[in-house]
């Protein structure tokens, strides 16, 4: 089957052999809508089609760029965004984030959200898909990132329920919310050498990295400000760094909050926390 020879060109470059399928079958679907059915039909790529297939693997394989940057696009959860030099790819863990947060909103008639560091948008956009009768204000500190949320809430015909706009956390934020949730960026400096090329040398530094050891920076900063913003028994939700789990939570707890929840992700990390305002 014509895959093979692509999966091939990862093999040869080091690739494990899971990671090389998924990124074929994702290269496939995202460039040329090719199907389940289309391989088990063995359907050819036309000259054009493998010319650009190859062009990205070979991109792929050499600058170790990840495959959705060079495309332009990735999945989350179920649905596609655009992404690119300005944002992080959308990853499987912040899907546990967004289901977290639609359970804790679930049950309010119109929730207001706030989300915080936005990036592509994939946060807000997937809860305001999710449940139509959220309002949700989405902030990041970076103006392209906020392009590109834009074009994606365009994208999924949701600029009716999602307003994007520039503020470095809560500096230009004057309403309150149900629900603050944000995926800070949380990994500590002396972290970089050990991270994936990926991630590393691709990923926008501002959207990874905090100035402190312990990578709560940013935790911090909301909390202490959090309470200005949330309405009377409001929730907050976090994506957490490996390690940061307690950290947080003693965070919280200095600051009042109650009902307190850690949720671990598919590897067993302590990776969202979710709190609300006691009052």
């Amino acid at each position: 089957m014509y895959r093979k020879s692509y999966i091939d060109i990862y093999l040869k470059n080091g690739f494990e052999f899971d990671e090389a399928k998924n990124e074929v079958d994702f290269a496939l679907d995202t460039l040329f809508n090719f199907t389940y059915k289309d391989y088990m039909l063995d359907k050819q790529l036309e000259n054009w089609q493998i010319s650009k297939l190859i062009k990205v693997i070979t991109e792929r394989v050499t600058t170790r760029r990840p495959i959705q940057q060079i495309i332009g696009q990735a999945y989350f959860y179920g649905h596609k965004f655009f992404v690119n030099e300005y944002t992080l790819v959308p990853r499987p863990e912040t899907e546990l984030l967004v289901s977290a947060s639609l359970e804790l909103i679930k049950n309010i008639p119109t929730p207001k959200v706030l989300d915080i560091g936005t990036g592509t948008g994939c946060i807000p956009l997937t809860i305001a898909m999710e449940n139509q009768t959220a309002y949700i204000a989405s902030v990041d500190i970076s103006p392209e990132a906020i392009e590109t949320a834009k074009k994606n809430a365009l994208f999924h015909n949701v600029l009716t329920n999602v307003k994007f706009f520039n503020s470095d956390l809560f500096e230009n934020v004057q309403d309150k919310y149900n629900l603050i949730v944000s995926n800070p960026p949380y990994i500590p400096p002396q972290e970089k050498e050990n991270l994936q090329i990926e991630v590393r040398d691709f990923d926008p530094p501002t959207a990874l990295f905090t100035k402190d050891e312990a990578g709560v920076e940013f935790y911090k900063k909301i909390i202490l400000k959090a309470k200005d913003y949330l309405l009377e028994n409001g929730y907050i939700a976090f994506e957490l760094g490996i390690n940061q789990a307690n950290l947080v939570k003693e965070m919280l707890e200095m600051n009042n909050y109650a009902d307190i929840n850690i949720i671990k992700d598919y590897n067993s990390i302590e990776r969202i926390i979710t709190a609300r305002t006691n009052c």
